[in-house]
C-alpha cells in the first residue's frame, strides 16, 4: 500500500518529457541497466557500474521543427517548475548540453537536451548515476568499444537509399 502511493509522483515527473516527445520526436528509446548493458561490447566495467544505477532512460532524437524553434526550452522549463534544478549548461562548440535534476534521498531524477553536429537529443533519467565517469565512458564511445545505438536507424537508412 505504501509503495502504491509513492508510484504516481514518480511517474508524474514523466509525463512532461513524454508529453513533449510524442510531439517532436524523430524516434524515441527506453533503456534500462540490462538493455544499456548490452551496448558495451568491449566489456567497459565503468560502465557497466555506471549504469547498473540507472531505472529508467528515455531518450528521444528530436525532430527539425523542434530544433529550428527551440521548443525543447519549454521542456526545460516545465521540469524546472516542478522543482529541477539547472546542473550543467554548455553552449558553443560542436555540441550543446543541458541538464536539470532533481535529487533526493529516494530517487534522482535527469531531464536533458543534447545537440551535436548531426542531431539532437532530449532524455529523461531515474536512478542514481556516478557523474564523475561520464568523461571516461564518452572515450570509449569515441574509441567504438558502445554500439551507438542511435545510428542503427540512419545506417539501415543509408543503405535502403543505396540500394534503390
Amino acid at each position: 500500500m505504501l509503495l502504491a502511493g509513492m508510484l504516481p509522483p514518480l511517474k508524474a515527473q514523466e509525463t512532461p518529457f513524454k508529453a513533449y516527445a510524442d510531439v517532436h520526436k524523430d524516434r524515441k528509446f527506453c533503456f534500462y541497466a540490462s538493455t544499456l548493458r548490452m551496448i558495451n561490447i568491449a566489456k567497459n566495467p565503468d560502465y557497466n557500474e555506471l549504469v547498473n544505477g540507472i531505472e529508467k532512460l528515455l531518450v528521444c532524437t528530436l525532430d527539425s521543427a523542434a530544433k529550428a524553434g527551440q521548443s525543447y526550452k519549454g521542456l526545460i522549463t516545465s521540469y524546472k517548475k516542478i522543482g529541477f534544478e539547472e546542473y550543467v549548461t554548455v553552449a558553443g562548440g560542436k555540441t550543446n548540453f543541458i541538464l536539470y535534476g532533481k535529487e533526493n534521498k529516494d530517487e534522482n531524477q535527469f531531464v536533458g537536451v543534447m545537440k551535436s553536429e548531426d542531431a539532437m537529443y532530449a532524455f529523461y533519467l531515474r536512478g542514481r548515476i556516478g557523474w564523475e565517469k561520464i568523461p571516461d565512458l564518452m572515450r570509449s564511445f569515441q574509441a567504438d568499444d558502445m554500439i551507438n545505438i542511435f545510428d542503427l536507424n540512419k545506417q539501415k537508412s543509408g543503405k535502403r537509399s543505396q540500394n534503390k
